[in-house]
C-alpha cells in the first residue's frame, strides 16, 4: 500500500489555502476559482486543509465543508491529499472518521498541539492515527531539533504511515532520512525556499505555499530536478526566489493571501491570531511581483483577462 501511495503523492503538491471574504468566512468562489486552477495545472496532487490553509482556524464544520467542497470541484483531476487538524490525538482520531465518504488518496496529519515533549509522545500520537486512518497517513515535521526528530524514522516502517511532510528544510537531518528511510517512505519538503537543494539530495516531492500563485511556473521547476536538469531547474528557482522568501517573513497562509491578492486571485483576510502582512512586507511582495521575468508577468496578464 505505501508503494502504491509513493507512486501517486511525488512530485508537485499544493497545499491549497483557505480563502477568507471581508467578513471572515471562507471565500467558496474564490476556493473554486483556486481549485479548478489547480485541477488543470502542473501540479501532481492538491493538499486540502494542509500547512498553509489555515485549518486550525477553522471549526470543524467548517473543515468537512471545505473537503467535501475541493474535492466536488476537483472532479477528479488531481489526487487529494485531506489534512486533519486538531489539538489532541483523541479529537484527530474522532477527525479521520470523515474520509471513509470522500475521494481522497491520503491524509496529512498535522502536528497536535501542544507539542509533544517528546519522541515517545509524537511516536504515539502517530501510531494512533495510522492504526485508526481508513487511508495512510503522512506524518508532519516541523522543526530539526537535536534528540527530538528521531520519531520519524521510528514510525516509518510502520502499517499505513506513508511519508512525512517537513516543514524544517533541514539539509542533514534530511539526508540522514533519505538514506535510513524503509521502502515505500515518501519525504516530501513544505519550505518553498528549500526545494532545490532538497531535490538535489533526493527527496520524493514538495508541497508547495507559492504553487497556489504559480502552480505550473514551480512545476516545471520541479520536474526540471525530477530530471536532473540542475541548471535549467536552479533558473527557475532564482525568478521564484524573492517571493519565496518573503513567505518566510510574517507566516505562510498572510504572505500567499497578499501575494494573491495582489493578483486579484482572493481576498487578503486571514483569522485571528494570524493578521495581515506588515505594509513594509506588502511594499515587498509588490516589488517582487513587479519585478518577475516577462514571461512570468505575460502568463499572468493571459490568466487574468
Amino acid at each position: 500500500m505505501n508503494k502504491q501511495i509513493a507512486n501517486i503523492i511525488q512530485g508537485h503538491g499544493v497545499s491549497l489555502i483557505t480563502p477568507f471574504n471581508k467578513i471572515g468566512d471562507v471565500d467558496y468562489p474564490a476556493l473554486e476559482r483556486l481549485t479548478k486552477t489547480l485541477s488543470v495545472s502542473n501540479v501532481n496532487f492538491i493538499v486540502v486543509l494542509g500547512n498553509a490553509s489555515e485549518a486550525a482556524l477553522l471549526d470543524n464544520d467548517e473543515q468537512v465543508r471545505v473537503m467535501d467542497f475541493v474535492s466536488e470541484i476537483n472532479n477528479g483531476a488531481k489526487p487529494l491529499m485531506g489534512g486533519v487538524a486538531s489539538n489532541s490525538t483523541r479529537n484527530a482520531i474522532r477527525r479521520l472518521s470523515v474520509f471513509n465518504r470522500r475521494d481522497f488518496t491520503a491524509v496529512f496529519c498535522g502536528s497536535p498541539l501542544p507539542k509533544a515533549s517528546s519522541n515517545t509522545g509524537q511516536i504515539g500520537h502517530y501510531r494512533s492515527l495510522a492504526q485508526e486512518s481508513p487511508l495512510p497517513i503522512f506524518l508532519h515535521h516541523q522543526n530539526a531539533e537535536p534528540g527530538l526528530s528521531e520519531w520519524v524514522m521510528d514510525l516509518g516502517g510502520e502499517k499505513n504511515i506513508a511519508g512525512v511532510v517537513d516543514e524544517s528544510g533541514d539539509l542533514g537531518l534530511i539526508d540522514h532520512w533519505l538514506r535510513e528511510r524503509p521502502d515505500g517512505f515518501s519525504i516530501l519538503s513544505a519550505r518553498d525556499i528549500m526545494t532545490l537543494p532538497l531535490y538535489s539530495l533526493g527527496i520524493d516531492g514538495a508541497v508547495s505555499t507559492i504553487g497556489n500563485a504559480f502552480p505550473n511556473e514551480f512545476g516545471e521547476m520541479i520536474d526540471l530536478l525530477a530530471f536532473g536538469a540542475l541548471n535549467d531547474g536552479r533558473k527557475r528557482h532564482h525568478e521564484l526566489a524573492p517571493l519565496m522568501h518573503l513567505l518566510e517573513l510574517e507566516g505562510k497562509p498572510t504572505a500567499i493571501k497578499s501575494i494573491l491578492a495582489q493578483l486579484h486571485r482572493c481576498h487578503s483576510a486571514v483569522r485571528l491570531p494570524n493578521t495581515p502582512v506588515s505594509e513594509a512586507t506588502q511594499r515587498a511582495i509588490y516589488q517582487a511581483l513587479a519585478e518577475l521575468p516577462e514571461h512570468i508577468s505575460i502568463n499572468l496578464l493571459e490568466e487574468n483577462a
